[in-house]
């Protein structure tokens, strides 16, 4: 077997959205022992500050933190990192300034999946925080790609980022089924966006036959192709 490439998470946004991500990864790794396995670093820094209330203009810049922990990873021998953050790649530019490594981008991936898999359904939701859609981090993606991104009134944003914060964030998502299924309901789309990382935590919860992609799941699949020199995205 080939040497594996060595793969960094920025992680601790939140953290349980990166053990997703981790439990992801192992799932969808053809293995039949350790080895086979991805070597991976996790930096977990659960102190890099809120995204969306960045974005929102509520607290400082977690751009410090965030080039910190992309240099850390790096000079741990990382050939490549991300972010199972999708609000956090508001932010990508300037990491990318300030630390020279690839950057596989799950928004990109996730668009990419959507092209090849349901290359007939055109009217996309992104289930997000506002700062994510704020920041357009996947409408311009799918805008690029002759797909219609569905615009979602801010009183249903709100009620997603209550399910985001209050909810899963909070460690109470059980409690926020019902909310979530709301939102789900009231949103007329071909396919929906799990565009926020709590959002997958979610969604096998709720009764629904509505099509949902994960883009955590995309990220997932990328980095196991990346390791394996199946793809460089």
């Amino acid at each position: 077997m080939s040497k594996l490439r060595r793969v960094g998470i920025i992680g601790g946004m939140g953290p349980l959205a990166t053990v997703d991500l981790y439990q992801k990864i192992i799932s969808n790794t053809p293995a039949t022992k350790d080895q086979d396995h991805i070597p991976l670093i996790i930096d977990n820094y659960p102190q890099i500050e809120d995204r969306t209330g960045f974005i929102l203009g509520k607290n400082e810049s977690p751009l410090p933190k965030l080039i910190e922990s992309a240099t850390r990873l790096k000079n741990a021998g990382c050939e490549a990192i991300c972010m199972s953050c999708n609000t956090a790649h508001y932010f990508i530019d300037d990491i990318k300034k300030n630390v020279d490594i690839k950057f596989l981008h799950i928004a990109e991936i996730t668009v990419n999946s959507i092209i090849k898999n349901y290359p007939n359904l055109k009217k996309i939701a992104v289930l997000a925080t506002i700062g994510t859609n704020k920041a357009k981090i996947y409408e311009n993606i799918l805008i690029k790609n002759n797909l219609i991104c569905v615009q979602i009134p801010d009183e249903i944003n709100q009620l997603l980022m209550s399910c985001i914060y209050d909810g899963v964030k909070a460690g109470k998502t059980n409690l926020f089924v019902d909310k979530f299924k709301k939102v789900v309901d009231s949103i007329n789309a071909d396919l929906f966006i799990a565009g926020c990382t709590e959002i997958p935590i979610l969604t096998p919860l709720i009764e629904s036959n509505k099509i949902f992609v994960d883009p955590t799941l995309e990220l997932a699949k990328a980095i196991v192709s990346f390791s394996k020199g199946e793809c460089d995205y």
